[in-house]
């Protein structure tokens, strides 16, 4: 299915959170942490931060439980009325962060506080592959 023309995508080349893309396109989920306290950053940062060498990026568990939750039952952009109901999630991952996403393969029913949930990739373009939601059964 070919991608609306109204569909926002990321800077898979912006400097600071290319490892994220890249990673996320070989089914990844990569976040970033201090390598001398393991505290995770997310947003990262830029790998200057706080002098060189102090940042790496790692891959995360890739699970985590709903946080927060949303459903959208009207579209923002015509690019996202394919997706309703939108399920729009705030996951804290086991790692520590949250990070907003999208669920798949659940019903605005199923959704509850603190679901435990796995990410999923979804290949957008040949460039972009966002990661997902998805409930862990």
């Amino acid at each position: 299915m070919a991608l609306h023309p109204d569909y926002p995508l990321p800077d898979v080349h912006d400097p600071v959170m290319r490892p994220f893309w890249d990673g996320a396109r070989e089914g990844k989920l990569m976040l970033q942490r201090e390598r001398a306290t393991g505290r995770v950053h997310w947003p990262p940062k830029p790998m200057y931060w706080k002098g060189d060498g102090r940042l790496e990026w790692f891959q995360a568990s890739g699970r985590g439980c709903i946080y927060s939750y949303v459903i959208g039952y009207e579209p923002f952009l015509p690019a996202f009325r394919h997706l309703l109901p939108l399920i729009m999630v705030l996951v804290e991952v086991d790692e520590g962060p949250r990070l907003v996403g999208y669920m798949v393969r659940a019903t605005p029913a199923e959704v509850t506080f603190g679901m435990k949930v796995r990410v999923v990739f979804e290949q957008l373009t040949e460039r972009v592959t966002l990661p997902v939601w998805e409930p862990v059964r």
